[in-house]
């Protein structure tokens, strides 16, 4: 995070190496540019000249390493390499303040514009055209040092950034210029009228520079907004939100692109969407498919798992179960029975009553079918897990296979008791038929509160009607 870096770290040795370079060959252009804006400077000796801008020079270096001490901590709302700019912009004004009093002291005789005229060569050239080189440096290193950073606060613009080079690389040549004329008229080598003149000229075009600066920023600004609400969009999956910048710029390519973008992943989703209902849809397949082995198996019908898995779905609503759990019951029911698999054909198909040691055997389907589903992540399968091992579990405790009592029986494999029990009495088997419906309903009565959940069996006469549509839906053929 951008704490980590402070600027001490920012000014490594090769940096400071770089911006003391450029300091130091602004000695040779100010030795020049001061001669040319000031007409008393001219008079002095290279030598004087070059030992005042020396003295100016360490200075400013010293200047810029205390606050650079002083200031080493990020301050709020500014990056490190805005607040190193703020800083060199500070030693700047501070070494044409140098400037000023050096001057002042060593040449009392000079007039005060003269010195005025030497501490506007450091704003010029120092805090406006050289901080912002510095500034160039300052980012450079900084992304190197940020690269494994993921910024999650964005509180610069880079509209502002632009119209403070577009500004200071406008007015800072106009106002040399005006120094320039203004020296060459007080040894009236040039009329007054022309000094005026141009001062009129140059501050239409600095006016002129705030206004194309303040306009084309806003429109940057706007576009960049744009581009950030497509951003947004996208991450929200509003993809047919992205809109389009109407420029022949990067800007106006970034955001077709994004349009592209954002076309493209709607598609994707689309298809991942129709693959993931193809897989739900074949799992359902897989189950009903198995559960139709185990019951083919012991000569039943696979229309026996649909109304199970139907049933089952309908008295879950009617307790209250949420629609995605029911739904849930209803894909995982048909395997409730799928430890028949592994039961002997002689004993699962036998025409007759079984014996007790036969009997037996007969109850381990419903751990085998736990073992065989137990593995699995899949929420699907942990409930088809519970609803073998447990639906013949009854609410008096004395079924099987571990004499489970009232609730400790999962609600699920309850569900699935009663209308397993339903379906199986109301349907012919190779050891018995049919029973009628009134027979049935008498056994439920006789067997809530024992065999059955109270609450499911209410749930269940309470949805008859609803129950013989499914039986007539699915009816054996």
């Amino acid at each position: 995070m951008q704490n980590s870096i402070n600027i001490k770290s920012l000014l490594d040795f090769k940096t400071r190496v770089w911006i003391y370079l450029l300091s130091f060959c602004s000695i040779i252009f100010l030795q020049t540019f001061c001669t040319n804006v000031c007409p008393y400077i001219d008079g002095l000796q290279h030598n004087q000249l070059f030992r005042n801008l020396f003295i100016v020079f360490l200075l400013q270096l010293i200047y810029r390493e205390f606050l650079y001490t002083f200031f080493n901590e990020s301050k709020k709302n500014l990056s490190i390499p805005r607040q190193a700019y703020f800083l060199s912009i500070i030693s700047w004004v501070l070494a044409g303040l140098s400037a000023f009093i050096l001057h002042n002291i060593l040449y009392p005789d000079f007039p005060m514009s003269s010195h005025f005229r030497i501490f506007s060569s450091y704003l010029t050239l120092g805090a406006a055209i050289l901080a912002q080189l510095e500034y160039i440096i300052f980012e450079k290193r900084y992304k190197e040092l940020s690269k494994d950073i993921v910024f999650t606060i964005f509180n610069e613009k880079i509209s502002q950034r632009i119209i403070e080079t577009f500004l200071i690389f406008t007015i800072t040549p106009i106002i040399t210029i005006l120094l320039i004329i203004g020296r060459y008229n007080h040894y009236k080598v040039i009329d007054s009228q022309v000094t005026l003149e141009v001062f009129y000229i140059g501050l239409l075009l600095i006016i002129s520079a705030v206004i194309l600066a303040i306009a084309f920023g806003k429109i940057l600004k706007e576009d960049t907004k744009i581009i950030i609400n497509n951003i947004q969009n996208i991450e929200n999956g509003k993809y047919e939100n992205t809109s389009i910048i109407n420029r022949p710029d990067e800007l106006g390519e970034i955001s077709y692109a994004m349009r592209n973008m954002s076309s493209s992943i709607k598609d994707g989703i689309n298809e991942i969407e129709s693959l993931s209902d193809e897989i739900i849809n074949t799992q359902k397949e897989i189950i009903y498919t198995m559960g139709e082995i185990a019951e083919t198996r012991s000569k039943e019908t696979g229309n026996h798992v649909k109304r199970v898995a139907e049933y089952s779905k309908l008295l879950a609503l009617k307790l209250g179960i949420s629609s995605d759990e029911a739904e849930m019951l209803k894909l995982a029911s048909p395997m409730h029975d799928i430890g028949k698999v592994g039961i002997p054909d002689n004993i699962l198909n036998k025409p007759g009553k079984l014996t007790p040691e036969e009997f037996e055997i007969m109850k381990t389907h419903a751990q085998l079918g736990f073992d065989m589903l137990k593995h699995s992540s899949k929420a699907i399968l942990q409930i088809a897990a519970i609803v073998s091992n447990e639906h013949h579990e009854k609410y008096n405790g004395k079924g099987y296979p571990r004499g489970l009592k009232g609730e400790d029986i999962h609600i699920f494999a309850r569900i699935t008791a009663v209308a397993d029990v339903f379906d199986a009495l109301g349907s012919d088997r190779i050891y018995k038929k049919a029973w009628e419906d009134e027979k049935i309903f008498e056994l439920f009565n006789s067997e809530k509160g024992e065999h059955f959940d109270p609450k499911v069996i209410e749930a269940f006469f309470h949805s008859l009607d609803e129950i013989k549509t499914i039986r007539e839906r699915f009816k054996d053929i």
